[in-house]
């Protein structure tokens, strides 16, 4: 497994960057992780996620357990935004699906980029 998480301040955002193969099991554990840093928690910085040297190996039923997951920490996510930068594209259509979902689920608000200046900027735009 080879995440890492870094905060910018200035930005008021986490960055979590993933390489290599990544599951859900995976992204579970990245979760507990973010949980436990109080920018996200308590200071409600959103979340910057750079997935361009990850690639996604899980099925579309584990999109429904992120969810669940996600459910169980709605006052956290919501009204939050995370921005997700990809480029495989079966990664790419399975974060979409996820991001639609999540959305309309939890307000959870997830877009999809394949440039950093696109996802930050909007990632940090009012």
């Amino acid at each position: 497994m080879n995440y890492s998480f870094t905060i910018d301040h200035s930005l008021k955002i986490i960055k979590y960057k993933h390489s290599g193969n990544l599951n859900y099991e995976d992204i579970g554990k990245a979760w507990y992780q973010l949980l436990a840093i109080k920018e996200f928690t308590e200071e409600k910085y959103n979340l910057f996620s750079d997935y361009r040297e990850a690639s996604f190996k899980m099925k579309v039923d584990d999109i429904n357990n992120i969810i669940e997951f996600m459910s169980g920490i709605k006052d956290v996510v919501n009204g939050k935004k995370q921005s997700i930068l990809i480029l495989d594209p079966y990664s790419t259509a399975g974060s979409i699906l996820f991001g639609d979902q999540v959305y309309e689920e939890i307000g959870f608000e997830v877009k999809i980029f394949t440039t950093e200046t696109a996802a930050i900027k909007w990632l940090t735009s009012s």
